[in-house]
């Protein structure tokens, strides 16, 4: 087979996937530069970084509002260790509110 037939194979493939032209050529600029994009790397690790602590603030806010009302709440919705109950669930809620919360200020 030759250079043609490889290319035309490949095309193919990208076209099943249901990739795009911007993301073919794209990908074809990757391998040509050794399978590396430092650009997107960099952009990558700055968001991964971002959603870390975003969903950290969640979490410490979130247990904390938890932990300051769960005195007073009935024995159904408290939290037991080592338990999968409903107060894990309220729990949870909160500290996906607040996740949200954070995304919608950082936008």
């Amino acid at each position: 087979m030759g250079w043609g037939a490889e290319r035309m194979r490949e095309e193919s493939a990208f076209d099943k996937v249901g990739i795009n032209a911007d993301k073919r050529r794209h990908a074809q600029v990757i391998q040509q530069k050794g399978g590396r994009n430092l650009r997107r790397s960099t952009t990558r690790r700055g968001t991964t970084m971002s959603n870390f602590l975003d969903a950290l603030v969640a979490v410490l806010a979130g247990n904390a509002i938890y932990f300051l009302l769960m005195p007073h709440m009935p024995l159904a919705m408290r939290h037991s260790l080592f338990r999968e109950d409903f107060g894990l669930l309220i729990d949870f809620l909160i500290c996906t509110i607040i996740f949200v919360g954070v995304k919608l200020i950082r936008r």
